[in-house]
């Protein structure tokens, strides 16, 4: 059973971090303090198949589960990430239920009945359409967990990336409500100052970029340097 697998099917807090883009030695220092799972994007950071591959096995020595985020839901693209012994797909542009299972089919083609049931299948929720369609997304067996978007959907439901409009928060917390009361493992990304939201949706997975781990430790740092300076020469 693939461990971090068994934290979804727990409903236990999941750590995943976005590394960003050709970082293999940023692995080891992820597991040691205390992240479950390296979020290997393909889709927004522009690596390719080569350099998940090199992030993929840097992982595996550290420990950490790998999960590739295709560009693409094509299954000519994905079979590529499970060759290359990927421990998870999560799967953008999914839209209905036939989507869903399409992924599960092609998890199970990659890598045969058996060595299928230890990978994870993640799907995005991420548009107008999928919202609309959850239950039926829900449904489908094999999906082991749900990442919602908040960015990509506030594209989709108002033509604008980030946009917090009521609108698009409705539609966020009415996918984590539905999420929750089926019973299903889902995700959400949630800065410092949204854990308390993040932990009041029921989400267990928290997705987290790297840029965000830095932001947050040099800000804490300058904080930390300039109220040393105001207190003048220590002796």
């Amino acid at each position: 059973m693939n461990l971090l697998k068994q934290r979804f099917r727990d409903q236990q807090h999941v750590i995943a971090v976005n590394v960003g883009g050709r970082n293999p030695d940023v692995m080891a220092v992820l597991a040691s303090a205390g992240a479950h799972a390296a979020f290997i994007d393909c889709e927004r950071t522009g690596i390719g198949l080569d350099v998940a591959t090199e992030l993929i096995r840097a992982a595996k020595v550290a420990g950490l589960t790998s999960l590739v985020r295709s560009w693409s839901k094509d299954p000519a693209v994905l079979v590529q990430f499970m060759d290359r012994q990927a421990d998870g797909l999560v799967v953008p542009h999914i839209n209905c239920a036939q989507d869903a299972a399409d992924v599960v089919e092609l998890v199970r083609y990659a890598c045969g009945q058996e060595q299928a049931a230890s990978k994870l299948v993640i799907v995005q929720i991420e548009t107008r359409q999928a919202i609309d369609a959850l239950d039926e997304i829900m449904a489908v067996p094999g999906v082991d967990a749900y990442l919602i978007g908040p960015n990509d959907l506030a594209y989709s439901m108002m033509g604008q990336r980030s946009a917090k409009t009521p609108e698009v928060l409705a539609a966020v917390n009415d996918a984590a409500q539905r999420l929750k009361a089926a019973g299903k493992p889902f995700g959400l990304p949630g800065k410092l100052n949204e854990l308390p939201d993040f932990v009041a949706s029921g989400a267990c997975m928290l997705y987290y970029p790297i840029e965000w781990l830095l932001t947050s430790a040099l800000q804490d740092l300058s904080a930390r340097l300039k109220a040393l300076s105001a207190s003048g020469p220590q002796r």
